[in-house]
């Protein structure tokens, strides 16, 4: 049996309506706040009428990857779920090293017990505190997804560790994986490393390659039979929208529309309204869905980016 594990339970396929793949939407606490306080986005008030912006345009549905140890927070996320309505997947796993300290619990437990941890936070609940070490404040709140990352043309030691440890997990759980790619980097070689620890393409999605908007690659990772997030749309800094519009148009009539996701990867107060930032949430349904509409991409393509394929992609088939 298929379904969508949110943190309020699991529901069918079927209900988890227009999706955005990969989103930050509360993360309250840890080292990542000590780099760049801008990614504090700490006030359920605020993230809910955040939230809400989304809904009222269309949407129903988020995958939260503000990983363990990353300042997140599921009795927040429960909340914001609560008062909103919106599905929420959240995300256990790790991100890149440089986001923790070098004395950080991580960096000292084995791939087995890294892999535990996942497992009963996908199977249990999720630890609301982790500063310590994990599992030491349990919540009723299960993560649906595991995240892995790697950096820019590189996969470091404590990030094979955590790999391995997601293999498990996945095969364990059924949970899906996904990860974060720098710049659009290692896609394949994340699919080759994880299909040799047993997880199939199907369960991947690798994240923000439209980073590296380069059709070619981007079609050699799609014949792997994984999903593609893309992320850039509204923050113009990596590139014009237009890379993003011709990268997909490339994708659908190359007969892999059915493997893409977006994200809106919205991570600081200055990308959100409710914190007095732009774009907000809601662009990708005000503003640039019209686009694709202007640009010639049928409802079709639209629903299956946003709503079909999200559906399929973060199943977990329950056992």
């Amino acid at each position: 049996m298929k379904i969508i594990r949110t943190v309020l339970g699991d529901i069918s396929p079927q209900e988890l309506g227009f999706t955005d793949a990969h989103e930050h939407l509360i993360i309250d606490r840890d080292y990542v706040l000590v780099q760049n306080p801008d990614y504090r986005l700490d006030s359920v008030e605020k993230t809910s009428r955040e939230v809400k912006t989304f809904l009222d345009a269309g949407g129903k549905s988020f995958v939260e990857m503000t990983c363990l140890a990353f300042g997140r927070s599921a009795k927040k996320m429960m909340l914001v779920s609560q008062q909103t309505g919106a599905h929420i997947i959240a995300s256990t796993g790790f991100h890149r090293p440089n986001f923790y300290i070098d004395s950080h619990w991580r960096f000292f437990y084995s791939v087995d017990q890294l892999a535990r941890i996942m497992i009963e936070e996908i199977e249990q609940g999720m630890d609301e505190n982790q500063y310590n070490g994990p599992l030491i404040d349990q919540t009723s709140a299960k993560a649906g997804v595991i995240k892995i990352a790697t950096g820019y043309y590189v996969i470091k030691p404590e990030d094979e560790v955590t790999i391995r440890a997601a293999a498990i997990a996945n095969q364990e759980t059924g949970a899906p994986i996904l990860t974060h790619t720098e710049e659009g980097t290692l896609g394949l070689e994340q699919i080759e490393m994880l299909g040799k620890l047993g997880v199939a393409p199907q369960n991947i999605t690798v994240g923000h390659y439209d980073r590296n908007p380069d059709f070619f690659l981007h079609r050699e990772l799609a014949k792997t039979g994984c999903y593609l997030e893309y992320d850039t749309p509204s923050r113009r800094k990596y590139f014009p929208e237009s890379h993003f519009v011709e990268l997909v148009r490339k994708m659908v009539e190359a007969g892999f529309g059915k493997q893409i996701l977006w994200g809106g990867d919205l991570s600081r107060r200055s990308y959100q309204t409710a914190y007095g930032g732009q774009p907000g949430l809601a662009y990708i349904l005000t503003k640039f869905i019209p686009r694709l509409r202007d640009e010639g991409f049928d409802e079709d393509v639209i629903n299956d980016i946003f709503i079909y394929n999200p559906s399929n992609a973060l199943c977990i088939n329950k056992k």
